[in-house]
């Protein structure tokens, strides 16, 4: 499991005050509990988190934490490549 992906894990269970997430990394958000509202609430937690900006149309895409993750790691590389001349 990716550093990210664990972190995201720890995020979503104190959101939702859930045990361990870790073996339900790819079931949709809805299935874990989270209503739209509360999507929402958790994209911005983990913007604020990894300090990142989140589009709503690609983290629904793939609505798991496994995907969120992939997601936020293209995010993060895409920080550190350095811009284009």
């Amino acid at each position: 499991m990716s550093n990210t992906l664990e972190q995201l894990c720890t995020i979503a269970q104190r959101e939702l005050g859930a045990e361990a997430l870790t073996d339900k990394v790819n079931t949709p958000f809805s299935e874990l509990g989270l209503d739209s509202l509360g999507l929402v609430d958790f994209m911005f937690t983990v913007e604020d988190h990894f300090h990142i900006n989140i589009e709503h149309d690609k983290a629904l895409a793939n609505p798991t934490l496994s995907g969120l993750a992939a997601l936020v790691d293209e995010l993060l590389a895409a920080k550190t490549q350095p811009a284009a001349a």
